[in-house]
């Protein structure tokens, strides 16, 4: 077992333009606002986003997309619960036919120490290059991150892992209750899992969405804590 852990979760659906969404809105955030902890809303021409004050939960209700955004979730079951709850509503609100994209993001983190050392234990693992090979660099790097773009059956994936500081990853959050937690240095994990045009069909979308969040979830968790373990064990 590594010592990750999930820090954020963005699930996002994309669809070609929705014009109910201008007759609508007023309704979307009536309907979830004083749902948990979700007190305010902000409404603009092109969407209704329904927050928590911390910034740490965001409903997002768009022409061409929804979105649920969670910084230190509860947990992940919590988070597919909601977002499933929140987009197959919001869907059928609009009367949306068809799906563009479909996308499950985690960032997670292991709080590590020594920068200079981390970066260079990565290296060491995951760029197999040698000290010749480097020289004709200029040198070893200061830091690193390796990006991947991976098949994975009917999906596809954005993953990349490398060691950041915590200036580094204050950029990938909103909250500031959130920021002011984030270790001063890390190993980074950012999985995005993604299916351009799911064949989910209105009378069983629900389902569709709700096992998607549920397997995604499992899945990016398993590759992602394999692959810490085989090539962790950093300091």
């Amino acid at each position: 077992m590594t010592d990750l852990k999930i820090w954020k979760i963005i699930f996002d659906i994309r669809y070609p333009a929705a014009a109910d969404l201008f007759d609508n809105r007023g309704k979307i955030a009536a309907k979830w606002q004083w749902t948990s902890d979700l007190t305010e809303w902000r409404i603009s021409n092109n969407q209704v986003s329904i927050h928590n004050k911390s910034g740490t939960t965001f409903l997002n209700a768009g022409f061409k997309n929804t979105s649920v955004v969670m910084e230190l979730p509860e947990s992940h079951i919590q988070f597919s619960n909601q977002a499933s709850e929140f987009s197959t509503w919001v869907l059928d609100v609009l009367e949306v036919k068809k799906i563009d994209r479909i996308g499950l993001r985690f960032i997670q983190l292991a709080k590590k120490q020594h920068f200079k050392l981390l970066v260079t234990r990565m290296r060491e693992k995951l760029l197999a290059l040698s000290e010749e090979d480097w020289e004709y660099l200029g040198g070893h790097p200061e830091d690193l991150g390796l990006p991947l773009t991976l098949s994975l059956g009917d999906n596809k994936a954005n993953f990349m892992v490398g060691p950041m500081k915590s200036d580094q990853l204050a950029n990938y959050f909103e909250s500031p209750d959130v920021k002011g937690k984030l270790p001063s240095v890390a190993v980074f994990v950012d999985f995005d899992l993604y299916r351009s045009e799911p064949s989910f069909l209105p009378n069983s979308r629900s389902k569709e969405i709700s096992e998607y969040l549920k397997s995604g979830s499992q899945q990016i968790l398993d590759i992602s804590e394999k692959f810490l373990a085989r090539y962790g064990g950093f300091k």
